[in-house]
């Protein structure tokens, strides 16, 4: 009877284990289980990549400091430090509203001229893991207002200038991004940045271009250049290369710039020095970001 059970019992394990083996292959048929579609982020370390906007939106909830300063061009001989006894200055705050929309608004001299700025920024397309998504697309409005008495004959509407943007940009691999902006501007009457220029025309069409190239885990080399398509003038196309740095919750970015300006309607409408005459500036842009909303926990 014993010796019965026992055969019995050896039957169904050998069937049991038969059974699993069987079903272990129905699913190395299947393949293995797709890996889960992720969002590319962090193709750039801030909100800038130097002049222009970047694929980064500030986060919901939370604040970015931004504190921006050139000096004058190295030409301005030794008098003038060359340039680092001149400076411009842009202080702005930038504010997630939610994880896709950010809003920014700052202050900024060039040369004497007082200027507000405001912009908003929205993220339309998201870059994914798979490709099904290949590129992130964003697009910024935004305005500037020269305020002070300086030009008393200007009309409100003869103050203010607009732009808007899309920025199309790819992170090919952990190292290497590249956005496009093609960039449209409007000033109603944009006044000279400089003692000698001429008012540059009404409506302009530029195509801003920027990489980002990683050195290591928190630094990466900036490359920015941004010809002005219409519109013209004796404009100087912006040329940029720089630096960023993070340390301690801070991003610097150091660069060399030909743009005096620290806006949109500044460093493309207002660039006039040429890199190859000295009109090279030495500037440096600083983000730091603070927690305003907490994020709500999530419940298991």
């Amino acid at each position: 009877m014993v010796s019965k059970f026992r055969t019995i019992m050896a039957l169904t394990s050998i069937f049991v284990a038969g059974q699993l083996n069987a079903q272990n292959d129905d699913f190395d048929l299947l393949g293995d289980e797709k890996p889960a579609i992720t969002k590319v982020n962090y193709a750039f370390k801030t909100t800038k990549v130097i002049n222009l906007q970047s694929t980064e939106v500030t986060d919901k909830g939370v604040l970015d400091f931004k504190m921006m300063h050139r000096f004058g061009p190295t030409n301005a001989g030794a008098y003038e430090a060359f340039g680092l006894d001149q400076s411009t200055v842009r202080f702005g705050f930038e504010y997630g509203i939610t994880h896709s929309t950010m809003i920014s608004a700052g202050r900024s001299n060039v040369n004497g001229l007082k200027n507000l700025d405001l912009f908003l920024k929205q993220r339309l397309l998201h870059q994914n893991s798979s490709n099904s998504i290949p590129v992130s697309v964003l697009a910024v409005v935004g305005t500037q207002y020269l305020s002070g008495s300086k030009f008393n004959y200007l009309t409100n509407e003869e103050r203010s200038s607009y732009f808007a943007q899309l920025i199309i940009a790819r992170k090919f691999d952990e190292d290497f991004s590249l956005e496009f902006v093609p960039t449209w501007l409007y000033n109603a009457s944009n006044p000279p940045t400089m003692p000698t220029l001429e008012t540059p025309a009404v409506s302009q069409i530029a195509l801003g271009m920027g990489l980002r190239h990683k050195i290591s885990p928190r630094s990466s080399i900036n490359l920015e250049y941004i010809p002005v398509l219409t519109n013209k003038g004796t404009l100087v196309n912006s040329f940029s290369i720089g630096m960023d740095v993070e340390t301690g919750g801070h991003v610097f970015q150091f660069h060399l710039t030909n743009s005096p300006g620290l806006n949109e309607m500044q460093f493309i409408s207002n660039t006039y020095d040429p890199w190859k005459t000295g009109g090279i500036r030495f500037g440096f842009n600083l983000s730091r970001v603070f927690t305003v909303v907490k994020p709500k926990s999530f419940k298991n």
